[in-house]
């Protein structure tokens, strides 16, 4: 078991347990610092989703920062119970986690986020599909984070519906912010 550090706000150096599981990666410190500087004023009262969350750390991290409500969606069983310790253990009452198949939330939600993180695990090809409809789950203006390994084969967000703003790589992982149109 490895542990993960909450970088600022309420729980700012807390550190949540990250289960040593196949394909789980949490978002590096460095990657971490670099979006939440990005996301500075655009978290405070917001709805964030954290799609694939794995270890949780972005949806913590989005929930210390002062978010209204964070839901936290993976389907691996080992991974949800721990973030529900996690959530338990840092008393995060606006957090809600979810144990469902990423496409099969989206299906049922019929909330319209404004911060979305998209971070499957690189071995899966899931990032293109969601990719395509998670419009549908995103509030005007909403912001919308994806990541994945450089050697992965990524398309374009819909141009008509997203533009790029802003992109970055930091040694294997591509990590890119849209915003809704």
């Amino acid at each position: 078991m490895s542990q993960v550090r909450i970088i600022s706000g309420t729980h700012r150096s807390r550190r949540i347990e990250v289960p040593d599981a196949k394909g789980l990666r949490p978002t590096t410190d460095r990657v971490r610092e670099t979006l939440f500087n990005w996301l500075a004023h655009e978290i405070h009262g917001k709805k964030v989703l954290d799609l694939y969350a794995g270890s949780g750390a972005l949806g913590f991290e989005a929930a210390s920062r002062g978010a209204a409500q964070v839901d936290l969606v993976d389907q691996a069983p080992k991974a949800t119970q721990l973030l529900l310790k996690n959530q338990d253990a840092l008393s995060f009452h606006q957090i809600k986690i979810h144990r469902k198949a990423a496409q099969r939330f989206l299906q049922q939600s019929d909330v319209a986020y404004d911060l979305i993180f998209l971070d499957p695990p690189f071995e899966s090809d899931e990032l293109n599909a969601i990719s395509a409809i998670i419009s549908d789950n995103a509030a005007p203006d909403a912001l919308l984070y994806r990541e994945y390994r450089k050697s992965q084969d990524i398309c374009e967000m819909d141009p008509t519906i997203w533009t790029l703003y802003k992109q970055k790589t930091a040694g294997q992982v591509c990590f890119e912010l849209w915003e809704k149109k």
